[in-house]
């Protein structure tokens, strides 16, 4: 580091000054940090800590610098150590000894602090946005295939009949929760850090809450040593991150079982499928595979940031620097993961007769077969065992349940009738539902829109 060394007799050790710097990291936050200065020196000028002159020539120079960043012509020095000095120095090659006066009231302890909470909300903002692209992709597909009956599972056993809209929806209730969360976490993020200083605030007269203003920052710090060692945001991004990753998983899980020849369910696109290097006919997953893969190093992150905050005693300290990485790493993966997903999702094509010629399968009648028995007045647990008795017969007898005679029927319940038998059809075990939130279809179609 080449700056900052006035009370030191040596110059940092090329090595060490390699070790602590963090360009490559702030790379991701040249902007933030630009715009965080503007703020700044907008709410400087105001108090009158820099006159109107001054202000003036200095925001025109950050507005240059914004301006050389947003073209990808503003490049970071590692020699300056981080992004505040670059920003700093650059401002003082352009405008002279005015740049001199931005740090005023200033530490790169709060500098960095805000920087971080605007790089999270642009984050969080970004992910809000692809969740609900996401969703719209699940949506789209269960409306395309709205009359699909397809088998439910429990334990990958073959449960109960249920639409594939059904299933969909389960999928953009999970991101529905995940939007929540992120939305949620942004309220205690957009507080503005400004004017904390180093840990004890200023004998300045500054005024946070307009620079916080300026920034579009509802709130601003209460306790100044807080202000400037919190990363709890960080944390409840990264956690945010991982629930969304573990249902893109979990979908991705779904979608590669359901495209394989055991259950041929679905089909994925070219567009979305890779070749084996070996075997021509294959057509692999690899991008939901990846999603599924990647979930992992997302939960890895969390812990990483989690392992640092709690090992840190009051006031910022250096390791906090290692709070930047995990976040923009992850934020990354999450973005083109659900990018990914919802291109799977668009390509994807149902194989409905696969679906429902598995729904047919009359074992997954058996609670139907129950909840007819309560309705003609059986009580519930004695409707269980009397159709447990008749399944276990069948399966002995080597027959379907809907091959057996109504007259077996009534040997293991005289309220059984005729029309027993219609439920065997998967539709109308579906339409048959009609508790809140269930697969009923017309239920299903309230909830997609």
């Amino acid at each position: 580091m080449q700056v900052l060394r006035k009370a030191f007799n040596q110059q940092l050790d090329p090595q060490v000054s390699e070790y602590v710097n963090c360009i490559e990291a702030d790379e991701a936050l040249i902007t933030v940090d630009i715009q965080g200065s503007i703020a700044h020196a907008t709410m400087l000028t105001a108090v009158g800590l820099v006159t109107a002159d001054q202000g003036a020539k200095i925001l025109a120079g950050l507005e240059a610098i914004l301006a050389e960043a947003e073209a990808g012509e503003f490049v970071l020095n590692p020699a300056f150590e981080d992004v505040h000095m670059n920003v700093e120095k650059r401002l003082e090659a352009l405008i002279g000894e005015d740049a001199l006066r931005l740090h005023t009231a200033r530490s790169r302890n709060d500098q960095v602090a805000l920087d971080m909470r605007l790089y999270v909300l642009s984050q969080i903002s970004a992910v809000k946005d692809l969740i609900k692209t996401t969703q719209k992709a699940l949506n789209a597909c269960a409306l395309k295939n709205a009359d699909v009956v397809m088998p439910g599972y429990t334990h990958l056993q073959r449960a109960q009949p249920v639409l594939f809209a059904h299933a969909m929806h389960a999928f953009i209730a999970m991101l529905e929760r995940d939007y929540s969360r992120f939305d949620d976490s942004a309220k205690r993020t957009a507080v503005s850090p400004l004017g904390a200083g180093a840990q004890a605030g200023t004998a300045l007269p500054i005024n946070p809450a307009l620079s916080a203003a300026h920034l579009g920052l509802p709130q601003i710090f209460e306790n100044s040593i807080d202000a400037v060692s919190d990363r709890d945001f960080v944390a409840e991004f990264l956690f945010a991150a991982s629930m969304t990753s573990v249902h893109l998983s979990q979908l991705a899980e779904t979608l590669i079982i359901w495209a394989s020849q055991e259950f041929a369910f679905i089909s994925l696109g070219d567009n979305v499928t890779t070749a084996s290097s070996l075997m021509p006919q294959k057509k692999n997953p690899d991008p939901v595979e990846l999603v599924r893969g990647k979930t992992g190093a997302v939960f890895g992150e969390l812990i990483n940031v989690l392992s640092t905050l709690k090992g840190l005693p009051l006031g910022y300290n250096r390791d906090l620097q290692e709070t930047k990485p995990p976040v923009i790493k992850v934020a990354k993966d999450l973005c083109q993961a659900l990018k990914v997903v919802a291109v799977v999702l668009e390509s994807m094509t149902v194989n409905d007769l696969n679906m429902q010629a598995a729904a047919a399968d009359p074992d997954m009648i058996t609670t139907d077969l129950v909840e007819y028995l309560v309705l003609k007045g059986v009580p519930f647990r004695q409707a269980h065992e009397q159709i447990s008795a008749l399944a276990a017969f069948a399966k002995q007898s080597k027959q379907k349940l809907n091959q057996l005679s109504l007259e077996v029927f009534k040997e293991y319940g005289q309220q059984f009738e005729q029309d027993v038998f219609n439920l065997f059809n998967p539709h109308v075990s579906v339409e048959g539902k009609a508790s809140p939130g269930s697969t009923g279809k017309l239920l299903v179609q309230q909830r997609l829109s």
